[in-house]
């Protein structure tokens, strides 16, 4: 009798020593599998992302187009012509001159050298040269 409880004992016992493997390779298995799934919902999630960004950058391609249709009948020449003439009421004139002026235009034009030089050109413009001076970087 003895011989047949070693006997039965034998495969129990390697049972016992299997046992946990199996259980480990399962809990691998099954991690697998969900680390796997939730892989592909966090990639659809992004998917869904991607195509909400790409309709909005669509449908900011479509508002810019008509943006620059608007603008550019707004700034045709036959248009301001149109409004002009029907809205405004003007007509061509008829006597245009133009006058053409030589010389400096603005304020801070080259000064009329002296025989002192810049340092006279700058006392004769007195205190309201301070707002007609140009900006230094330094400053």
């Amino acid at each position: 009798m003895v011989s047949q409880r070693d006997d039965q004992a034998v495969p129990s016992f390697s049972l016992r020593k299997i046992c946990p493997y199996l259980i480990f390779s399962a809990v691998v298995v099954f991690g697998s599998f969900m680390g796997l799934g939730i892989l592909r919902l966090y990639s659809f999630r992004l998917e869904c992302r991607l195509n909400s960004i790409n309709s909005q950058i669509e449908s900011f391609q479509a508002q810019q187009i008509s943006l620059k249709q608007n603008l550019s009948a707004l700034l045709s020449p036959g248009r301001v012509y149109g409004y002009s003439k029907k809205q405004l009421g003007m007509t061509y004139a008829s006597n245009v001159k133009t006058l053409r002026l030589d010389g400096p235009l603005l304020a801070d034009g080259a000064p009329a050298v002296n025989s002192g030089g810049e340092a006279a050109g700058k006392e004769s413009e007195g205190w309201f040269y301070f707002f007609l001076e140009k900006a230094m970087a330094g400053e």
